[in-house]
């Protein structure tokens, strides 16, 4: 049984981050009704887990509170996310938990990521001076294109820009990294990112872009925040981190 409650304000995503394509097509569309399934079922068993000792932490703040109404409050949101997935982030990890628990049971079900080339080698060359023999190997996450503001029931097209260039101009081999973050009274949570968290890419030379769709659950609370972190390296070199922030309406 899963149980809500108004008072919790920890953002849940309550879908995928699908990969863009120019027209918008998803290739794994047809696995979603399954998935949906089976995030459920498996949210619903981390919640079971969960209600044990969260229901016993719960119902002490119930019976000691000052406020009755929140205490019966707290009691329920501790039955839901107890034990198993810790209250810090609630139901966001419950859900991204159980969505990463369905990828590892079906791996076909997983998102492939979507990165195109959109500037050439030679156009960025010059836009950053980039000198082969002092530079070598060189990644720079540029920009996330994503809205600052957003509705809940919303979804969110992500753009995520970076560069990557090499001495002879021959492929860039890169590393990419995801990450999703739940903001909630400024208190930041990282959640189990759904898809593809890390990768290594060959990608053409120049400046790239990574693809994706946020959507925004329909109980997306006003003033929740979502974080996403996107970070690019070569050659074993620090990696260059971007970050962008949308707030729900």
């Amino acid at each position: 049984m899963v149980i809500r409650s108004r008072c919790f304000k920890t953002v849940v995503v309550t879908s995928l981050l699908f990969p863009l394509t120019s027209t918008f097509s998803y290739a794994q569309e047809s696995a979603n009704a399954d998935l949906d399934s089976c995030v459920t079922q498996e949210q619903a068993i981390l919640t079971a887990k969960g209600a044990g000792m969260g229901l016993v932490a719960g119902l002490g703040a119930a019976l000691f509170g000052k406020n009755k109404e929140d205490s019966i409050k707290k009691a329920a949101i501790g039955a839901a996310v107890g034990g198993a997935v810790g209250a810090v982030a609630g139901f966001a990890t419950a859900y991204y938990t159980a969505i990463d628990t369905c990828f590892k049971k079906n791996p076909s079900w997983i998102p492939e990521s979507k990165i195109e080339r959109t500037k050439q080698y030679d156009q960025v060359k010059k836009e950053i001076k980039y000198n082969p023999k002092r530079d070598g190997e060189k990644a720079m996450a540029v920009k996330v294109e994503m809205p600052a503001i957003a509705k809940a029931g919303d979804k969110i097209d992500m753009a995520t820009r970076f560069i990557a260039m090499t001495p002879n101009g021959s492929d860039a081999h890169v590393k990419v990294e995801r990450k999703l973050f739940a903001i909630d009274d400024g208190k930041e949570s990282i959640v189990p990112f759904p898809g593809q968290t890390k990768e290594d890419r060959t990608v053409e030379p120049g400046e790239n872009v990574d693809m994706s769709r946020l959507p925004i659950p329909s109980e997306a609370k006003s003033g929740s925040q979502y974080r996403y972190e996107f970070a690019v390296s070569m050659a074993d070199r620090p990696p260059s981190v971007i970050t962008q922030t949308v707030t729900i309406q």
